[in-house]
């Protein structure tokens, strides 16, 4: 399957056909924050929730998001979350797994704007336009920092 899908010659989400788009309403198929951005607000709120149901954490908060597509559903939580600022001020970095190059520039844009993509051994890290919050995507999942202090969440 991961071969199918990600295949750099001809995988479903790696390889870019002109005019074809995988999601959205002309695409292949539709997911909810293409939809509508209330659920990634109330994704963003129970983030929240969970946040001060642990404590309220002051750091190590890791917020992880594995196939981000276009990158709405975390832009949604991300500009959710930056109206709560102890929370914000808690984030470590909010990780992306995704595979593809052309996902990846169309969420570094959405996420991040003008601010410099920086290539490292394993991936790819910029700056969040909210909150200034520490962007890092990787390929696979294997490579996102698992430390025994962090408090993740999983989307």
């Amino acid at each position: 399957m991961r071969q199918c899908l990600t295949s750099p010659d001809a995988g479903y989400y790696t390889s870019q056909t002109p005019g074809r788009d995988q999601f959205g309403q002309k695409g292949d198929f539709v997911t909810s924050p293409e939809i509508s951005q209330i659920f990634g607000e109330l994704l963003g709120i129970w983030m929240v929730t969970e946040w001060m149901a642990q404590g309220k954490k002051s750091s190590g908060v890791e917020i992880i998001e594995v196939g981000p597509g276009r990158g709405t559903l975390m832009d949604d939580i991300l500009r959710t979350i930056s109206n709560f600022k102890p929370l914000a001020a808690s984030i470590e970095s909010v990780y992306l797994v995704e595979a593809s190059p052309a996902l990846r520039e169309t969420q570094k844009m959405l996420l991040c704007g003008d601010a410099p993509l920086e290539e490292f051994e394993h991936g790819y890290k910029s700056r969040s336009k909210y909150a200034n919050l520490p962007v890092t995507w990787y390929e696979q999942i294997r490579f996102v920092p698992n430390g025994m202090i962090f408090h993740p969440l999983y989307l």
